[in-house]
């Protein structure tokens, strides 16, 4: 019973809900600080993000069991294994739609149910055809991961305005470096299946450089959020140290590292500045 239970929870990706849940949850914050607080309208961000992303990954699990049957590191996932049949598998995406679509229909708006569904059909459809044809599969599937912490915001401030844009914007090039570190030291693995992203259609020495790229652009975008005065100095203090952190690591072990042990390296402070980031970004408005 136990094993079972685990398979169910591992075929909602569980790192990947979290993470976007995450974002979600400071998108609201931050709109809390500006218009308000509510209590249920949170209740139904942290429920619904998280319920329709988790659903969103149970059926992208499914759509990938041929992909991920011919790469080690996920022919051990619970449909291409054969844990768990696709039917079950698709009534149980089915459930935590409509838990997740409920809860944002009942305590945010219209508008944050919208974009959940915008981020359902572009992670399921779009960048599933997007990772089997194009190198642009990064970009293109990064859209999905951008809308957590707008929905959050829109979920309080019921439009979407230039902060909304800037939290879409600070995601979506936080993801670049991040994947692209990913499908470095995963190369072998991509190329195994036969994905076309942009280290095996390019080579490594160019996704390095989009990684640096990247990292880059993220660390001048950073301060937007307080330039448009939604968040305080503090904010802008924080992010300023930890995103000049991960561009000085960048450049400064760029060649003294090897590509993979680099990429590992960009991978690493990714996942910090992720966690910085959200952090700054749910306190921001609330702090000088």
């Amino acid at each position: 019973m136990e094993r079972h239970t685990r398979s169910y929870l591992q075929l909602m990706k569980p790192g990947i809900t979290l993470s976007n849940t995450i974002s979600a949850v400071a998108g609201f914050f931050l709109a809390s600080s500006m218009f308000g607080f509510s209590a249920i309208t949170g209740i139904g961000v942290v429920v619904g993000v998280a319920f329709v992303i988790a659903s969103a990954c149970v059926v992208n699990n499914v759509l990938d069991r041929d992909i991920d049957t011919r790469m080690k590191r996920t022919k051990g996932r619970e449909i291409a294994a054969g844990k768990i049949s696709i039917p079950f598998a698709l009534v149980y995406a089915f459930i935590l739609g409509v838990i997740g679509f409920g809860s944002l229909a009942l305590y945010t708006n219209h508008l944050t149910v919208l974009l959940g569904v915008i981020a359902v059909i572009w992670y399921v459809v779009i960048y599933g055809i997007a990772k089997r044809t194009t190198p642009l599969s990064t970009i293109i599937g990064g859209v999905a991961g951008a809308l957590p912490p707008m929905a959050g915001y829109v979920a309080v401030s019921g439009t979407i305005d230039a902060t909304a844009w800037v939290l879409f914007g600070l995601l979506m090039v936080w993801q670049l470096p991040h994947f692209y570190a990913i499908s470095v030291f995963r190369h072998d693995d991509y190329k195994q299946a036969g994905l076309p992203v942009w280290s095996v259609r390019y080579g490594i020495d160019t996704t390095k450089a989009q990684i640096l790229f990247w990292i880059i652009i993220f660390a001048l975008l950073t301060p937007l959020l307080t330039l448009l005065q939604a968040t305080g100095v503090t904010y802008l203090v924080i992010m300023t140290i930890v995103s000049a952190y991960w561009v000085v690591v960048g450049i400064v072990q760029y060649k003294k590292l090897d590509s993979v042990a680099w990429s590992r390296k960009m991978f690493g402070i990714s996942l910090l500045e992720m966690l910085v980031m959200s952090g700054s970004i749910a306190a921001g408005g609330y702090l000088p």
